[in-house]
């Protein structure tokens, strides 16, 4: 609910400034995946958005009544939910990174180079949602399936789908560096 609420009273701020959508949703990019990459830092402390078993030199096992601890016990991997985990994919560690790997690459290499306002936004889209494609394959917390793939795996397709839509539609009206639009060919 929050972020709904957000969203329309951040549309409401912007649209009332005359503020342009594309050039705060560019701003609005970095912001949100630097929050996603700290936010799973309270994943990674809550236990939740736990990996699958991995027993390699990165492989973390959460606390007794943790929720991978009771995911495995429920799979009968654990005598009980008692017990600290077994090893597993710190997956919350990877999509921080690649949530901090965004951010970065958004702010000192496309925002620089962006031929159209939104563009760093449609970027971050897709490069988030690919990412998230594949941690999800390394995920074993419930996050429902459909043919074969996660609730997020599906989102996040359509996501791409829809920024290179978006960016193939907005490409085709180039703003020069001194505000001028053209219409490239």
């Amino acid at each position: 609910g929050g972020l709904v609420f957000a969203t329309i009273g951040g549309l409401w701020m912007l649209k009332r400034d005359k503020f342009p959508l594309g050039k705060a949703s560019d701003l609005a990019s970095i912001g949100i995946a630097l929050g996603l990459g700290f936010g799973r830092m309270g994943c990674l402390l809550a236990g939740c958005c736990f990996g699958v078993r991995h027993e390699g030199a990165m492989g973390l096992s959460f606390p007794p009544f943790s929720p991978a601890s009771d995911a495995q016990a429920k799979l009968g991997e654990l005598a009980s939910r008692g017990l600290p985990s077994h090893p597993v994919h710190p997956t919350q560690i990877y999509e921080a990174a690649i949530s901090l790997g965004i951010a970065a690459l958004a702010m000192l290499y496309v925002q620089p180079r962006k031929r159209y306002d939104g563009q760093v936004f449609l970027w971050f889209l897709a490069a988030y949602a690919l990412g998230r494609f594949g941690l999800e394959f390394l995920r074993a917390d419930d996050r429902g399936a459909f043919i074969g793939l996660s609730t997020s795996q599906i989102i996040g397709l359509l996501i791409v789908a829809g920024a290179y839509a978006l960016h193939k539609r907005f490409s085709k009206t180039v703003v020069e560096p001194a505000g001028v639009e053209t219409t490239s060919s």
